[in-house]
């Protein structure tokens, strides 16, 4: 049975999903040890070209899987990030065909920001069920992030299943349950009514928490699932910490004026960030220490 990850990253005007979907598939790579897919569309293939970062995408994902573009233009949403904060298209409605393309035979799903740093889901993979889906969600500030919509996709309906994390096996069963994905977005506005949530958002956690209900019988069955998910507040906030020692930084890119975008994003937009984030949490010393090419292509030493 082939295993292998996929991610969906359709970027919009606002938000560098590919970007984000390359740590994400370095990270599952190396800590699963399984092969790592792609799902995007032909406008963000065209902006890869544009932003020179084509050659990263094809050597770091197995595959790259084109299929359009999912049709979100009303789905919108509030983005944050820190004092960045931005009303752009949440593109990301097409989750449920992913039965239809995923070449693998077990198939592990995750979200374009989501960050594998163990092996634990390597566990998972040969579980006797046919779907698992993280069940809840977890802040690792200890803040609830929108109150009941961390347990339940409403206040007085079903539990919530977080739809970052979804492994499962290309059978009959799991193709009935994405097929039903699929119809909840089909018919959002008529299942929100039903389960008394608010539409406006189209979110693929509520379809699919809905999907497995119906699946279930209309029933809550307690079931074996994929591990909790730690996630952080759509903001960054530095947790419990006192002293920042800042080495980060692009280096030893010898085409400087190629470059000379991405290093001013990297280099001191990305310090700039940061220092602000220390200054909102409350960090008490920042001690930023500048890379070694301050000292030039080389060092002469003179022969004793």
């Amino acid at each position: 049975m082939s295993k292998g990850v996929i991610i969906f990253a359709h970027n919009n005007r606002q938000i560098d999903y590919i970007r984000m979907s390359i740590l994400a598939a370095k990270l599952a790579n190396k800590n699963l040890q399984v092969p790592v897919s792609l799902v995007t569309d032909p406008s963000t293939i065209d902006w890869m070209k544009e932003s020179n970062i084509e050659k990263t995408v094809t050597e770091t994902f197995d595959n790259i899987i084109i299929t359009e573009r999912p049709d979100d233009t009303n789905n919108v949403k509030n983005y944050n990030d820190g004092k960045y904060k931005v009303h752009a298209p949440f593109n990301n409605g097409n989750r449920g065909s992913v039965w239809d393309l995923t070449p693998y035979d077990r198939t592990l799903m995750i979200d374009s920001d989501y960050l594998t740093l163990t092996d634990t889901l390597s566990n998972y993979w040969d579980i006797d069920e046919d779907l698992l889906i993280s069940p809840k969600y977890n802040d690792i500030q200890g803040v609830e992030r929108i109150g009941y919509l961390d347990t339940h996709i409403s206040e007085t309906s079903i539990d919530m299943l977080w739809a970052t994390t979804v492994m499962f096996t290309k059978n009959e069963t799991t193709k009935i349950f994405f097929d039903l994905v699929a119809h909840v977005k089909e018919k959002y506005k008529m299942y929100s009514d039903i389960y008394r949530f608010n539409p406006i958002v189209f979110r693929n956690d509520i379809a699919f928490s809905i999907a497995k209900h119906i699946m279930n019988g209309y029933q809550k069955i307690d079931e074996p699932n994929l591990p909790d998910i730690f996630s952080t507040a759509d903001k960054d906030i530095l947790v419990d910490v006192d002293i920042i020692i800042h080495c980060a930084a692009l280096v030893h890119k010898m085409n400087y004026n190629k470059n000379l975008e991405t290093y001013r994003l990297t280099n001191l937009g990305g310090t700039k960030r940061l220092a602000e984030q220390a200054l909102e949490s409350g960090v008490k010393r920042f001690i930023f220490l500048s890379s070694v090419k301050v000292n030039g292509e080389n060092t002469n030493i003179e022969k004793i």
